[in-house]
C-alpha cells in the first residue's frame, strides 16, 4: 500500500511538470505540516493519513471524553487523533486541514473528495466517504467570509459554499494549481503550472489581471507594504505591483519552489540548486545582501528566519543553521529523509509544556516522518513516530 502511494505521488509530479513545460523531476509523496489551536498541536498530513502530533514529546495527541478523560479502546490503549480515508479508496492527502469552525477540521484529499473532521472525534461528520468535487486537490484551501477557495492539481481554481460546497465560480487555468491561493485588500491571488500568477474578484470570480512568470510556479506569493514577491522555476524571484506590473526580477540557479519569507526588510529563499539567498527589499528593488551554497542538492521549503538564524532543510537530508549575516554556516543536524516539509518554529507557551523552542521539519521517511531539534543548539528532541 505505501510504497503504491510513492509511485502515485512521483506520477503526480511528473504529470505536472511535464504538462508545464518543464524538466520532469521525479518525486514521491510529502508530508503537509500546519499548526493548530493554542498547544500548537502539529498537524501532519501525508500519504492515507492526518495525524495531529503533541509538540512537547512528538506522540500522538490523545483523544479525551466531556470530562477530559483519555479515551481508550476496547484492548485499554489509549485512543488517539489519527483520520484515514475509506477503506479501499486508496485516499492520498498533500494538503493542511482547514478549520471550518471551532471544533470542526475540513480536509482535502488527492481522490476528489472533501472530509468535514471533528476535533474532538478525529471522525468524519456526516457522509463517512466523503464529498466529491471536481478535480484532485494537492494545494491548500482557503476559507474567507462564507466561500472556500479550492485549486485543482489538473487545472482551474474553483470558490464553492463554505457550507454547502456548491461551485459558485471558476477561474480557468490551463495547467494544475499548486499554490494555496493569497487573498489581500479584496483580492484573490494564486499562482498556476501553466506560468500565469493571477489575480481574481474573490466575491465573483472575474479576473482583474494575470501575469506571466515564464516558468511555472509552485506556492503562492507573499505580499509586503504594496508588493508581491514570487520564485518561479524560471529561475527567478520578482517583484510585481498589485496591478500586476512586474517591477525587479532577481536571477537564481535554479527554480524556487517555495514561497519566500520575509523579515525585516530582507526576502529569503532557497532554490533547487542548494543556493539560498538574502535580499534587501527595504528601498525598493531586488539588491542582493548574500546568497550562499547551503547544500548540494534542493532547498525545496521555505526558510525559516529566527534570531540569528536562517533555518533550511535540503533533500541531502539534512537541517542547516545559517548566520543571518552573512549566510555562513552555524552547524547542521542528520534526519533520516529529504527535509520537504517545514521548518516550523515551537515557542514555549502558556498552554502547553514545550520548555524550548523548538524547530520541526518533515520528510517522507516513514519511521522519521517529523523530526524536532533545540533552536539554539540543534540537537534532537524528538521524532515522530517514536515507538
Amino acid at each position: 500500500m505505501l510504497a503504491r502511494h510513492r509511485l502515485a505521488g512521483a506520477a503526480i509530479l511528473a504529470g505536472v511538470l511535464a504538462a508545464a513545460c518543464v524538466p520532469i523531476r521525479q518525486e514521491a509523496s510529502w508530508p503537509a505540516l500546519s499548526l493548530i489551536g493554542d498547544d500548537q498541536n502539529i498537524v501532519i498530513a501525508y500519504n492515507d493519513r492526518v495525524v495531529m502530533v503533541d509538540p512537547d514529546d512528538g506522540t500522538p495527541v490523545k483523544l479525551r471524553n466531556a470530562d477530559g478523560e483519555i479515551r481508550v479502546d476496547e484492548e485499554g490503549r489509549p485512543r488517539v487523533w489519527q483520520f484515514t480515508g475509506p477503506e479501499g479508496t486508496m485516499t492520498q492527502f498533500y494538503s493542511s486541514p482547514v478549520e471550518l469552525s471551532t471544533d470542526k477540521l475540513l480536509i482535502a484529499s488527492y481522490n476528489e473528495r472533501l472530509f468535514e473532521v471533528g476535533l474532538a472525534t478525529a471522525r468524519a461528520d456526516g457522509d463517512v466517504d466523503g464529498e466529491e468535487v471536481q478535480g484532485q486537490i494537492i494545494a491548500n484551501p482557503v476559507i474567507a467570509d462564507d466561500l472556500l477557495y479550492v485549486g485543482f492539481g489538473e487545472r482551474d481554481l474553483v470558490a464553492l459554499g463554505r457550507d454547502d460546497r456548491l461551485e459558485r465560480w471558476r477561474v480557468e487555468t490551463s495547467q494544475g494549481v499548486w499554490s494555496e491561493p493569497l487573498i489581500i485588500d479584496d483580492v484573490l491571488y494564486f499562482t498556476s503550472l501553466d506560468h500565469f500568477l493571477y489575480a481574481v474578484d474573490p466575491v465573483n470570480g472575474d479576473l482583474i489581471w494575470k501575469l506571466d512568470l515564464g516558468g511555472a510556479a509552485a506556492e503562492a506569493p507573499v505580499y509586503h507594504e504594496g508588493r508581491l514577491y514570487i520564485g518561479s522555476f524560471a529561475r527567478k524571484i520578482f517583484e510585481i505591483s498589485t496591478d500586476g506590473e512586474i517591477l525587479s526580477e532577481y536571477a537564481t540557479d535554479d527554480w524556487v519552489w517555495s514561497t519566500p519569507r520575509i523579515v525585516d526588510g530582507v526576502l529569503y529563499a532557497g532554490d533547487l540548486s542548494g543556493m539560498v539567498y538574502a535580499i534587501d527589499i527595504g528601498d525598493g528593488g531586488l539588491n542582493p545582501i548574500w546568497q550562499a551554497k547551503a547544500s548540494d542538492r534542493a532547498v525545496r521549503t521555505t526558510p525559516l528566519v529566527v534570531n540569528e538564524y536562517v533555518i533550511v532543510g535540503s533533500r541531502d537530508q539534512k537541517v542547516y543553521w545559517l548566520s543571518r549575516e552573512d549566510g555562513s554556516t552555524f552547524f547542521s543536524r542528520e534526519v533520516g529523509g529529504e527535509v520537504l516539509s517545514g521548518p516550523l518554529l515551537i515557542e514555549p507557551g502558556d498552554t502547553d509544556d514545550t520548555a524550548e523552542s523548538l524547530v520541526v521539519v518533515g520528510t517522507p521517511t516513514h519511521d522519521e516522518l517529523l523530526v524536532a531539534f533545540g533552536l539554539q543548539n540543534g540537537e534532537r528532541v524528538w521524532t515522530y513516530p517514536n515507538e
